[in-house]
């Protein structure tokens, strides 16, 4: 079935030049144009669409206005926002109502690149609820601890955005929505960024205050999760802390670094999703699996038709950051399954995520219990199991001797 594209935008000669420009793909996907709002809410009320994308300023009902509507109405419909520069209080009314914001005119290129990105994205959910919930969040709850000293942070003139950001930094919530903010053209950014401290730093202390204080781009997670949180906090900054000694073993570049450890830290953030998603429903799950060699991931699977795996990649990607996160972050309990070429940030957290388990007192029965031994053979990086694991257990007893 061909995949449904509605462009909207007030200039005629624009929407001509858009479908010209993808006449190519015609086979795969089906475009349909709207020359205000108005007429994309018509259209769209006619039969579903895949992506909507629409310009920012349009007489009558703006971009922003347009895809809170669609978030409301149509929850499936991936969201982008194609326009030039806007003003600054225009882009943060669009911030929660898109999931993507991309400048114009944008490289022809670009723009098939993310569409084939969200399609794919797409087929990783098969339930229609789950997408619609997913489609619906603006932001990934916070820690109430950390939430509380970013914003305390922000209130103070005299705050470091270095301290901003490495408060941001050992956070799912907020390091998701930094790094989304990052990788979008939102406040004329355009740039692939994997580390939450330079997002922070490119989007600016004051577009972060006016975020958050005003905008409330972050949320204080709460009640949720409240069975599982503290291990889950502190399993994901110590796996992101291992990923991170991992790729440094293998000499990595600063980028696989950065994606190791922020994929790291995210890896888990779909258990966020589905606990704020399902409430008691994702309590009872996470309860079945204190039960001896009960899988969180069956059990999630038996619930929901999906894992939080699948559930935290959809959204990162849908969010628009980086691949090797997203792929991190879908498959790091079966690296294979993405079928890698060499070391990665997958291959990183995946072997992290293994050794902090290992390095507990009590490691937990309900995630995978091995590492993919033979993937590593065939990648010729079956040797560095040892140093990889030496590495962790420096970072783990430094932590100890600072705690």
């Amino acid at each position: 079935m061909n995949k449904r594209i509605l462009f909207v935008d007030d200039e005629p000669m624009i929407l001509q030049g858009i479908q010209h420009s993808l006449r190519g793909m015609r086979a795969e996907w089906e475009v349909q144009l709207a020359g205000s709002g108005a007429e994309a809410l018509e259209t769209m009320a006619q039969a579903p669409f895949d992506v909507v994308i629409t310009d920012m300023r349009m007489p009558g009902m703006d971009g922003a206005q347009l895809l809170d509507l669609v978030k409301t109405k149509f929850p499936r419909t991936v969201r982008i926002i194609l326009s030039g520069q806007s003003d600054r209080e225009t882009i943060l009314r669009s911030v929660g109502a898109s999931h993507q914001y991309l400048s114009k005119p944008c490289d022809l290129d670009e723009l098939k690149q993310r569409l084939m990105r969200a399609f794919a994205l797409r087929d990783m959910l098969n339930d229609t609820h789950l997408k619609e919930v997913i489609g619906r969040l603006e932001t990934v709850p916070s820690l109430p601890a950390l939430y509380i000293a970013v914003t305390e942070a922000l209130r103070s003139p005299e705050t470091p955005i270095t301290k901003i950001g490495d408060l941001i930094a050992q956070d799912m919530g907020m390091c998701a929505k930094v790094l989304q903010l990052a990788n979008s053209a939102f406040f004329g950014l355009s740039c692939h960024v994997s580390n939450p401290q330079q997002a922070v730093s490119l989007i600016g202390i004051e577009n972060l205050k006016a975020l958050v204080l005003s905008v409330q781009v972050f949320s204080d997670l709460g009640g949720h999760l409240t069975q599982d949180l503290g291990f889950l906090w502190h399993h994901s900054m110590t796996t992101a802390s291992f990923a991170k000694a991992i790729a440094r073993v293998e000499r990595s570049s600063g980028t696989v670094m950065d994606d190791a450890f922020t994929a790291g830290l995210l890896h888990d953030v779909g258990r966020l999703v589905l606990a704020c998603a399902f409430g008691a429903e994702y309590q009872q799950v996470l309860k079945r699996t204190e039960e001896p060699g009960v899988l969180l991931a069956k059990c999630e699977g038996d619930a929901f038709g999906c894992t939080h795996n699948g559930v935290g990649a959809y959204l990162l990607g849908l969010w628009g950051l980086t691949d090797s996160i997203v792929e991190a972050v879908a498959w790091h309990h079966q690296p294979a399954q993405a079928e890698p070429a060499s070391f990665s940030a997958l291959i990183a957290v995946h072997a992290a995520d293994y050794y902090d388990n290992q390095l507990q007192d009590h490691p937990r029965s309900d995630e995978p219990s091995a590492i993919d031994e033979l993937l590593l053979t065939q990648l010729g990086l079956q040797q560095q199991v040892a140093p990889w694991e030496k590495a962790c257990r420096e970072v783990a007893s430094r932590s100890v001797a600072n705690a």
